[in-house]
């Protein structure tokens, strides 16, 4: 996992922007800290995150930052729209925000631009800061605490950025599979699996060490206080401290002894899903962050490269949980194909197609597991949408069950990772087999 402030990986780490003349008028009475600012060319992707260092909270952010010259921004995260004069970026709420006083918030842009760069002039403003903040809408996110929306599936029969409801419960159930063992979501799960990444958590492997065990935990302290039964409240000034030296190293942080000094931190995360009280805003927050750090991406690189079926971005969303990035596979990926210009869409580029283009990316992934000894006992995770690319099953049309291992795919020199067989329905209902036999086909 590696993404910055986010699942593993780090950001550069900066101080507060200098604001001049207008812009600080603007912000009077804001007060807030850039913690990261970088744009990944390759990905098309930026990340903003700030800290918000005022004495109230804000209700409905405002984002502007300056581009280089001939570069567009091109993407709207939801609840987000943005404008565009000469080379400023202005991105305004459509609905309302909270964000919490000493809480953080990241934020993610697109542009049409391959190469990376710094945005410049970053300025946020805020209504609650006097004067320029963008006017709420009427919609809502899903609640006024913390990181953004929930992401909602949209109703039965809607669509999440491509997927549709019970596509999306087929994919998160596969991943389900390769975190925990089981399909259904585990947001009581709490453990240090001794990974160097601290204590791994919930529905989607949140790490303490990592960057996104953190904003879970903001996100859960911005709905409930301590004295409203937060019991993950207590452990903010710890993880405060990991995730420092987190983004000022850029290593993965094992040391959890900042929040051993404070509880149990695993019973606590269990009783904070379990309790029936505090389930739902903390089953909330998981939701926000897998979301907002790993399916909207996910999402997101799937259209940006022409992939359009739901098998494509299960396996895409997949690799996101496992790495926090999918660079290194999409480029890979490209390079096989003859498109070592990393021309987007590459799906219909010089004749490549959907299925050829995932191959590669399967392969390329399948190998960064099993030449990682972190990681090779969950090369077959691999191996199941592979089998579902061998069949046709691009929609997930018919049942998916993880029968199969790498070695059934490519080779006996891959190690079986012994994940429970289960099978899984087009309609995202599960069943555990009484018998089956492995195979790739």
């Amino acid at each position: 996992m590696a993404t910055a402030l986010a699942a593993c990986g780090g950001g550069d780490v900066g101080g507060a922007e200098t604001l001049s003349g207008e812009a600080w008028q603007e912000l009077a009475a804001c007060s807030y800290t850039l913690t990261t600012n970088t744009y990944d060319g390759p990905d098309y992707w930026g990340t903003i995150i700030f800290k918000n260092t005022g004495t109230s909270a804000m209700t409905s952010p405002r984002i502007a930052f300056n581009v280089p010259s001939g570069v567009t921004c091109d993407h709207d995260e939801p609840g987000w729209s943005h404008t565009q004069s000469g080379t400023t970026c202005t991105y305004s709420r459509t609905s309302s925000l909270t964000v919490g006083v000493n809480a953080s918030y990241t934020f993610y842009y697109s542009t049409n631009s391959n190469v990376s760069f710094t945005a410049t002039n970053v300025q946020i403003s805020d209504p609650s800061c006097g004067g320029g903040g963008s006017d709420a809408g009427s919609g809502s996110d899903g609640g006024t605490g913390g990181d953004g929306g929930t992401g909602s599936d949209g109703g039965t029969g809607g669509t999440d950025g491509g997927l549709t409801d019970n596509q999306k419960k087929v994919a998160e159930a596969l991943t389900s599979i390769w975190e925990n063992d089981t399909p259904v979501l585990a947001y009581a799960y709490a453990e240090n699996i001794g990974d160097g990444r601290g204590y791994t958590n919930g529905r989607a492997g949140f790490c303490t060490g990592t960057g996104d065990a953190i904003q879970v935990i903001q996100c859960y302290v911005n709905l409930r206080s301590a004295s409203n039964g937060n019991l993950m409240a207590k452990y903010m000034p710890g993880l405060t401290t990991i995730n420092n030296r987190f983004l000022s190293t850029g290593q993965n942080q094992a040391s959890t002894a900042e929040l051993d000094s404070v509880g149990n931190w695993v019973s606590d995360w269990g009783t904070s899903y379990n309790n029936t009280t505090t389930r739902a805003d903390f089953k909330s927050c998981q939701d926000q962050v897998s979301e907002r750090l790993y399916l909207t991406p996910a999402l997101n690189e799937a259209k940006k490269w022409g992939l359009t079926s739901a098998l494509s971005k299960a396996a895409f969303y997949d690799a996101y949980i496992n790495h926090g990035t999918l660079k290194q596979f999409i480029t890979a990926a490209n390079n096989a194909l003859g498109n070592p210009n990393q021309v987007a869409p590459a799906i219909g580029y010089n004749g490549i197609t959907e299925s050829a283009f995932l191959q590669k990316f399967l392969e390329k992934r399948r190998d960064v597991l099993y030449n990682d000894s972190t990681w090779r006992e969950a090369v077959d995770r691999v191996a199941a949408y592979e089998k579902q690319r061998r069949r046709g099953n691009w929609n997930f049309t018919s049942a998916v069950s993880n029968d199969v291992r790498a070695r059934d795919c490519w080779g006996t020199t891959y190690p079986s990772s012994g994940y429970t067989v289960r099978t899984i329905n087009p309609d995202g209902t599960w069943s555990t087999p009484s018998s089956y036999l492995y195979a790739c086909n």
